[in-house]
């Protein structure tokens, strides 16, 4: 496993012909590294999808202006106001003048909260659909997440699915392709991932978690643009399949030491009286 000291900013991929990702590395003492990605849609109104890790600004702004000019930036899609998708919101804003956020109304009410100027926010009514030079982006609540505001889309044109949080992995250590993964360590990486950042998911029905899935792999998308893992192509049922299989059985995932269950087996492995 690859030790990191401090995050690291990648410079940029292209992902496809429109769509450029701009990542970095996080590292998770004793657990290998988190992937924390940007996208840049260039075109007539640039998108550029979440800000990145604020512990890091310098370099994000430098590889944002290594694809485009700030201040050709129109829209910024801010998924939800977590540290490692908002980190250099401010000085992005403060960059590109020109640009406007574009959220839904729980992450509106948080910017507001957090003191930026609200006049400069396009709030997304549910079931509307977002179009950006010709771009059209379905807004879309991804399979899972940690924030009940994250606002992920699916791209109609690319066929590119925007999944936040989801599909995220641990990984023993920077990769480009996830093709560079032995399967056990993505699913590792999955698993391990999902149950810090979603740990209902071993709460729920899995009949629910089944069907997203399920529906999520008859879209099929061509792309899946996640803000934790390298971007997948043509591939998303190696991702679901490990998740599926996962929390089919839910005795197989990682104990949670924060469950209620485990705070009542231990207040009840504490009363039990003393012969």
């Amino acid at each position: 496993m690859i030790t990191f000291e401090a995050p690291t900013m990648h410079g940029a991929e292209r992902v496809t012909d429109a769509w450029t990702m701009l990542p970095s590395w996080l590292p998770v003492p004793d657990m290998g590294v988190l992937p924390v990605n940007s996208f840049l849609l260039k075109g007539r109104e640039p998108v550029l999808v979440d800000t990145g890790l604020g512990l890091i600004g310098d370099d994000f702004l430098t590889a944002l202006a290594s694809e485009i000019d700030p201040g050709d930036l129109r829209w910024i899609w801010i998924s939800h106001m977590d540290a490692d998708h908002a980190g250099n919101l401010a000085r992005v804003l403060a960059a590109a003048p020109n640009a406007r956020v574009v959220t839904n109304f729980l992450n509106t009410g948080r910017l507001n909260m957090a003191g930026f100027d609200i006049g400069r926010v396009q709030m997304l009514e549910p079931g509307t659909a977002f179009e950006a030079g010709g771009r059209r982006l379905i807004p879309v609540r991804p399979p899972y997440y940690d924030s009940p505001g994250t606002l992920g889309f699916y791209d109609v044109h690319d066929r590119a699915l925007f999944a936040v949080d989801s599909f995220g992995a641990l990984l023993p250590a920077p990769v480009r392709e996830i093709d560079e993964l032995p399967d056990g360590a993505l699913r590792d990486g999955l698993i391990g991932w999902s149950s810090v950042d979603a740990p209902w998911l071993a709460d729920i029905d899995n009949s629910v978690l089944a069907r997203t899935l399920k529906s999520l792999e008859a879209i099929d998308p061509a792309v899946i643009l996640s803000g934790h893992l390298p971007p997948v192509r043509g591939g998303i049922r190696r991702l679901t399949s490990h998740l599926a299989a996962a929390y089919d059985a839910p005795g197989n995932l990682p104990a949670d030491p924060e469950a209620i269950e485990h705070l009542a087996a231990t207040l009840n492995a504490e009363l039990v009286p003393c012969s």
